[in-house]
């Protein structure tokens, strides 16, 4: 290994090396776990990225952030807290040199998290989570579903690991997690006012419009092509949301921005047997994603089921539709159930049934 070439170009943000560094380094320290060990961890983790290994080297830098170093430490002051070189690894990543997973990886080093520091290493995991799922597309590197599913796992939002890195840090973390976040260059959401309006049957029109544009923008990776067409031609013609308002006294609204400009519809019933608000249809135009107009329909959706003295909201989600299990987890819905349903012509809709009380 000392005598092994570099493979990679030097992060900038860890200590350039004249030598490698492997193990025998970490395991010279014996049981000191200070700024000598921060800064060997450093030095390891840029020679595992030089060598072309860039999953070990954030396994390495892991270990520098389990530390509970203070923000007077001089080495803080030469070598921050290293976010922003993960950052780095993660977007100069090199095709053929194996990065694993690491949104999956911190998912679960956040949520099995033990002692010592626990709550602090815990709070920094899902800090660099959040620098991951940023970085790195969703389709190429997803979370762990399953264990989101069985856990009931909530993942944090950017306010909220925010707080606990400022409550928990002795080394300033949130200044320097929001200073590696500012280069990402990422886009800023601020609430866009709208308004909700129940609808009658003249104009479902407009529902089967939105329905067409974004299930075609929005589904395709998660369902095939055939199925979107198959699903759209039996849920979205005029005539049979028109039936099931007359039938089963579905309701259907709009969400309206300014314009007044529908960008996306809800669709829900309360069910004949249970005290149960069902929505059976919830979709946003993809341009206003990240407005905040989810939850604020799903808030309306709420005060509607109290109304007509429902005691939950209950919907079903694609099981491969991250963000919105995202959205309904964030929102306070809970998993109760998995359901694969035949809706003929070959096609299954395999659903997470979730479900939150009013």
């Amino acid at each position: 290994m000392k005598n092994k070439e570099w493979i990679n170009a030097p992060c900038p943000f860890l200590p350039e090396e004249n030598r490698h560094y492997d193990h025998t380094d970490i395991e010279a320290l014996n049981h000191e776990r200070g700024p000598l060990f921060y800064e060997t961890a450093l030095h390891y983790a840029q020679s595992l990225w030089r060598e072309g290994f860039p999953a070990k080297s954030i396994l390495i830098l892991n270990r520098a952030l389990s530390l509970p170093l203070k923000e007077d430490e001089p080495i803080l002051a030469k070598w921050p807290l290293p976010y922003l070189a993960l950052v780095w690894i993660m977007q100069h990543r090199v095709e053929g040199q194996f990065i694993g997973n690491p949104r999956r990886h911190w998912q679960h080093l956040a949520t099995r998290m033990v002692e010592p520091n626990k709550e602090l290493r815990t709070w920094r995991a899902w800090a660099c989570w959040y620098l991951a799922q940023l970085i790195l597309p969703e389709s190429e590197f997803p979370s762990d579903q399953k264990q989101i599913r069985e856990e009931q796992i909530v993942e944090p939002t950017k306010s909220e690991i925010a707080g606990h890195l400022h409550r928990l840090s002795p080394a300033r973390d949130e200044d320097v997690w929001q200073h590696a976040l500012g280069t990402l260059q990422t886009r800023k959401y601020e609430p866009l006012p709208a308004r909700i309006r129940r609808i009658g049957a003249h104009e479902l029109v407009t529902v089967q419009r939105l329905g067409h544009e974004i299930w075609h923008a929005y589904y395709p990776g998660i369902i095939s092509e055939e199925q979107i067409r198959y699903m759209l031609s039996i849920w979205y013609q005029p005539g049979s949301m028109a039936h099931e308002m007359q039938a089963r006294d579905v309701w259907y609204a709009l969400v309206e921005v300014a314009g007044p400009k529908p960008v996306g519809y809800i669709s829900f019933e309360k069910l004949l047997f249970e005290p149960v608000l069902f929505i059976n249809k919830l979709y946003l135009l993809p341009e206003v994603h990240g407005h905040g107009l989810g939850s604020f329909t799903l808030r309306w959706a709420e005060d509607r089921a109290r109304e007509l003295r429902c005691k939950a909201v209950r919907l079903r989600v694609n099981k491969r539709n991250a963000p919105a299990i995202r959205s309904y987890l964030r929102a306070g819905f809970r998993f109760t159930e998995d359901v694969v349903s035949d809706i003929g012509s070959g096609f299954v809709m395999d659903d997470y049934v979730m479900e939150k009380a009013v």
